[in-house]
């Protein structure tokens, strides 16, 4: 005892952390046969050096140990794993080592199979239930999670994952980027499909090995009661399949699915498995595919599409969630993986809590269900392949698989806007004036009709919740209930919504033009923030982003005069200015066409067209005149001109921020001075106007 204790003296005093313990041999078993720890710490034993004959009296007492209580030590680790019907969602940040499918689970792992059978090697002990393929796709997991959590503590001293620690640990594991990922995505998706796969493994090796040992409380004839005509077992609610069941061809394992009850079903770690092992051919994953739809007729879908997921089964049946699989989001909302968020989504959606939208979503017909639940499903699918527009990129695949569906027409095109616009309703609700009525035309103009809208309201709901449960607050809901109320009721006026739908479609033709691709970023959403529709229905893309760029510069009035056929003014400003002054001073010229468009942070452009030109030697003066009438501070009293009663039409209630007034009146000298002059007194501010005088 004396000469080991100064041993481990020498040893502490290496640097190193050792735990040591010293007791005589005979000692062993009275004093550690209810120590479950050291019973962990020597489940493996292995001789290095010094007496064999010791090794082998002190081995022989730890095997006394480990046969001494076996359940209360097998329990002790397999409650880490419990319950076995329930695969956790991975954390985004995981800890590597205490983390659900960390290495502290490889550690439990074999500590069970070691317990189970020391003379057996834990490999030989795994074989019972998994063929050789299978260990070695295990074997890899482990071995790079291993490896990445000893780059975590070499360059960082921690075991936990991060978004800040992924460039330091890309570099050092000499990560390499694939073509449409980038070393974040290419690291963390590995490590959580690693984890994802330890946690099922584990799971699975210790549940079929240590369940003999436990005895069943359940009687012969409730156990063959419990049976499945397609093989499985379900027992309160859970799902189980027996080991000795064969892998079933991937179109049957559908049918063995779509046979369980539209129930909302846990499914147990060998029934997991079971999918997990289904055999895939070319022509059966086809089959497979269109049995697969059923799916998403049923009520409780969620419960199979979760045990789909969890044995990796989900993007092999849905070829485009192929990329979203364990693609990890680091923006400081998304909760989980894409793949998990996805479904996520889908489990929001068959257990709607508030009461109005579920309402709206019980009103649906049986196939305005299913087209959402796959919507639900796919909104996502867009991410992880390199382009920013998840979003557009997302609503094209989703086309391409709801054709594979057989998914009629109406519900593909209902689907595609759906996915993409499927962060829009967020995006108004919580980022602009829903009170705007140019904000809700532009809004239901890319919805186009009420179901859309009552559809977007039901999956907006899904996937807020889906992201994080606490950004769905009373707040948000509120918002979001009164821009579908507000956006509702402004789908009956028809003529402001072709308006609205005309300048969506210029918004989409502006967004491809390479002059607003060349433009700084601040300059593209100020061209979207124009506030007159008119700017967007007369010009063209290219028009519309020149005249913001001069917009955009001006610092004060600017004036442009040309006079090629006929005299026309250009006029950009930030301030009020006097036109009535300038139309009487210019009323000789006769007006043939005026325009006034507020375009975006209070700047105007206004068009003034005459019949008649100014001399070439009077252009000057005819600039200098023109800024001067407009920076007048007198108000003219033009004549007033003849307009009968019935050619005047004003609208008060035009929309809910402006009113409408129309003129058809014979054409007249000074009739537009005059009535900017009546605007003037009455303090009235034009912020889109169109003039014009035919000829007849």
């Amino acid at each position: 005892k004396n000469f080991l204790k100064e041993f481990s003296e020498i040893l502490d005093s290496s640097g190193m952390k050792f735990v040591i313990k010293i007791a005589e041999v005979d000692e062993i078993f009275i004093n550690f046969k209810d120590d479950l720890k050291f019973k962990s710490e020597t489940s493996q034993l292995r001789y290095i050096c010094g007496s064999k004959s010791l090794y082998r009296l002190v081995k022989s007492e730890i095997i006394k140990i480990k046969e001494f209580d076996k359940k209360a030590f097998l329990n002790y680790h397999l409650k880490a794993f419990l319950p076995f019907s329930s695969i956790s969602y991975l954390a985004q940040e995981p800890n590597l080592k205490s983390g659900f499918g960390g290495i502290d689970e490889i550690y439990r792992l074999n500590c069970i199979l070691n317990c189970l059978d020391s003379d057996i090697s834990v490999r030989s002990q795994a074989l019972k239930v998994m063929n050789e393929k299978e260990i070695a796709s295990f074997n890899l997991n482990v071995d790079f999670l291993l490896s990445l959590l000893s780059a975590l503590n070499l360059t960082q001293n921690t075991d936990t994952f991060s978004a800040s620690s992924v460039e330091i640990t890309t570099n050092f594991m000499q990560t390499k980027s694939k073509k449409l990922q980038d070393n974040e995505s290419v690291i963390s998706q590995k490590m959580l499909s690693s984890m994802n796969n330890v946690a099922i493994y584990s799971r699975f090796i210790a549940a079929s090995l240590c369940r003999p040992f436990f005895k069943s409380e359940l009687s012969f004839e409730q156990r063959k009661f419990a049976r499945l005509k397609n093989g499985f077992y379900e027992i309160n609610g859970v799902i189980y399949v027996p080991l000795h069941k064969r892998p079933a061809l991937i179109e049957d394992l559908i049918n063995e699915l779509l046979e369980l009850k539209d129930v909302d079903y846990k499914f147990d770690i060998s029934a997991i498995f079971y999918i997990k092992r289904a055999i895939i051919t070319k022509d059966g994953l086809e089959r497979a595919i269109s049995e697969f739809k059923k799916i998403f007729l049923r009520e409780n879908s969620y419960a199979i599409l979760k045990s789909l997921l969890d044995a990796q089964m989900i993007q092999i049946l849905i070829k485009p969630m192929e990329h979203i699989s364990q693609l990890a989001e680091y923006d400081g909302y998304h909760e989980f993986t894409v793949d998990e968020h996805s479904i996520l989504s889908v489990k929001f959606l068959e257990n709607i809590k508030d009461k109005f939208i579920k309402n709206l979503y019980t009103e649906l017909c049986l196939e305005g269900k299913t087209m959402l639940k796959i919507v639900t499903l796919m909104h996502d699918v867009g991410k992880g392949l390199g382009g920013k527009d998840h979003a557009n990129i997302g609503a094209n695949i989703f086309r391409a698989y709801a054709n594979k569906l057989n998914l009629s027409q109406k519900a593909i095109n209902i689907g595609v806007i759906l996915i993409k616009y499927h962060t829009l309703m967020s995006n108004v609700s919580n980022r602009e004036d829903i009170y705007s009525q140019r904000v809700i035309f532009a809004f239901i103009s890319k919805l186009g009709d009420k179901q859309v809208l009552k559809l977007l309201y039901i999956l907006s709901y899904c996937v807020i919740n889906a992201t994080n449960e606490r950004l769905y607050n009373a707040y948000t809901a509120k918002l979001l209930r009164e821009l579908y109320e507000i956006s509702l009721s402004a789908f009956s006026d028809e003529n402001l919504l072709d308006e609205a739908t005309r300048r969506v479609k210029k918004e989409q033709s502006i967004k491809r033009n390479s002059e607003f691709l060349a433009l700084e970023p601040k300059l593209q959403e100020k061209i979207f923030k124009i506030t007159s529709n008119l700017v967007f229905t007369k010009y063209s893309a290219s028009e519309i982003i020149n005249l913001s760029k001069v917009a955009d510069s001006l610092n004060e009035t600017e004036i442009f005069i040309n006079n090629t056929k006929n005299l026309s003014i250009q006029i950009y400003t930030n301030k009020s200015l006097n036109l009535s002054a300038l139309l009487y001073e210019f009323a000789k010229f006769d007006l043939a066409y005026m325009e006034i468009f507020e375009l975006f942070e209070k700047k105007f452009y206004i068009r003034l067209d005459f019949n008649q030109n100014v001399k070439n030697h009077e252009l000057e003066n005819t600039k200098i005149l023109a800024l001067k009438s407009l920076n007048s501070e007198v108000l003219r009293e033009p004549l007033k001109p003849n307009i009968n009663k019935d050619e005047i039409n004003f609208e008060l209630n035009h929309s809910k921020d402006y009113a409408k007034l129309s003129i058809n009146a014979k054409d007249q000298r000074g009739l537009m001075a005059y009535v900017m002059s009546v605007f003037d007194r009455l303090h009235f501010q034009v912020t889109s106007a169109r003039i014009q005088t035919v000829k007849n």
